[in-house]
């Protein structure tokens, strides 16, 4: 075996063993993180930036566009699947209700005012092009990953977590839906001489319907034969291939891969399937250990300036973003039951988690000036997000601990 993988070129030896170096740093990183009580993604990212520094300094660690590219593909397949697996029609309650509707408000105030802050500081010009990529860049911040930043307070049920969880689970298929779409269309814009709108509304509406179809095809020829069938060793493989094979038919067919994978995972979640809790816990586990690489490779990839102008601006999109979010939520639970301490602990844990990462592997390979700019601001309001979770949720600790003792203190007395 050890001659034919030498045969294979030592480039493949190459990758296996950077990746196995990467995935044992992460799990290093993982263990350190839950000991001094920080977010795990967030060091790792700053770990991949590091590793990249030194890398590109020394001209080592060589990691090929193709095997970048192929593993963010593989973890957004898995991921929008998860995700969509466990948004059920009948576990819908106020708590889905009100996290759809903030979901909706913040996406729609950001592409509106972050669009334009991110148009005007950054690209300086307004263009039809600008615009678009504008627009990707205020949807990929609108989306949320508390978890990233919620090592401290796994043993919480308080009502603002599950809230920020359910959000989560909501709004990951849309913010990655979202950029895909406004990608096809400036795709179309590119490589059509004629502007047509109408052309564009019948392509996005036939990638959308192809999708939809492809991830129901699917769905119903695997998940149907599993009603009853359950194997420990076919089982988990055969809902991965599923998923894998919904975004290959629906792009192939000129549709909306990752919107098939959706659909095909919320058909798996509605869907009576035979041990479906053990197939769904699988599929979490092999997202969980590709997260440790596509964290990492997100640093490692990106390349951040030493420009204070660069610093400055996203600093300030990212303030924006807080205040949309703080108003985003105000107006979505007003007539609900939540003090102000509660509206700013779910304004800012506003953590950017692996859709947000997964997506800026999905950019990088189309190598435009403005998906460049796109993903550098990305990866810094990603850091800024996981600095300020983690530094709430520590508040947040400290502050009942300190209610619990107090408490029990004064129940002693």
């Amino acid at each position: 075996m050890a001659v034919s993988v030498v045969t294979l070129g030592g480039d493949v030896l190459s990758v296996l063993t950077t990746l196995s170096i990467l995935i044992m740093l992460g799990l290093l990183i993982t263990i350190l993180s839950k000991k001094i009580k920080i977010s795990n993604v967030l060091l790792l990212i700053l770990s991949g930036i590091i590793i990249g520094f030194i890398s590109r300094k020394l001209d080592i660690l060589p990691i090929s566009q193709s095997t970048l590219v192929t593993l963010a593909i593989l973890a957004l397949v898995l991921i929008v699947f998860y995700g969509a697996s466990r948004f059920e029609i009948k576990s819908l309650d106020k708590f889905s209700t009100s996290a759809l509707r903030l979901t909706f408000i913040s996406i729609f105030l950001n592409m509106v005012i972050i669009g334009l802050m991110f148009m005007y500081l950054v690209f300086g010009n307004i263009t039809l092009m600008n615009i678009l990529y504008a627009l990707i860049f205020a949807t990929i911040v609108s989306g949320t990953d508390p978890a990233s930043a919620f090592s401290l307070l796994r043993s919480k049920a308080q009502k603002t977590i599950k809230f920020l969880e359910v959000e989560a689970i909501l709004n990951t298929p849309i913010v990655v839906l979202i950029p895909f779409i406004l990608l096809d269309i400036i795709n179309q814009i590119v490589n059509n001489t004629v502007v047509s709108w109408q052309a564009y509304l019948i392509g996005i509406l036939t990638q959308i319907l192809v999708g939809i179809g492809s991830g129901i095809f699917v769905g119903m020829i695997f998940f149907r034969s599993m009603r009853k069938f359950y194997s420990e060793e076919i089982s988990p493989l055969a809902v991965i291939t599923a998923a894998l094979i919904a975004y290959i038919l629906a792009e192939n067919l000129y549709g909306n891969g990752v919107l098939a994978v959706a659909v095909l995972g919320f058909v798996f979640g509605n869907m009576y399937v035979s041990h479906k809790d053990v197939l769904q816990e699988f599929s979490g586990m092999l997202s969980n250990a590709l997260e440790i690489l596509v964290f990492i490779l997100l640093g490692y990839m990106i390349t951040l300036d030493f420009n204070w102008i660069v610093y400055i601006n996203s600093i300030t999109i990212f303030v924006a973003i807080i205040l949309i979010r703080y108003f985003s939520v105000r107006m979505t639970l007003k007539n609900e039951n939540y003090s102000h301490k509660d509206y700013w602990f779910l304004s800012l844990n506003l953590s950017k988690g692996i859709a947000v990462a997964v997506l800026v592997f999905s950019l990088a390979i189309l190598g435009s000036p403005q998906i460049i700019l796109i993903n550098k601001y990305v990866v810094l309001i990603m850091i800024y997000s996981l600095i300020l979770g983690t530094i709430v949720n520590r508040i947040y600790v400290n502050n009942s601990s300190k209610q619990s003792a107090e408490k029990k203190q004064k129940d002693k007395s």
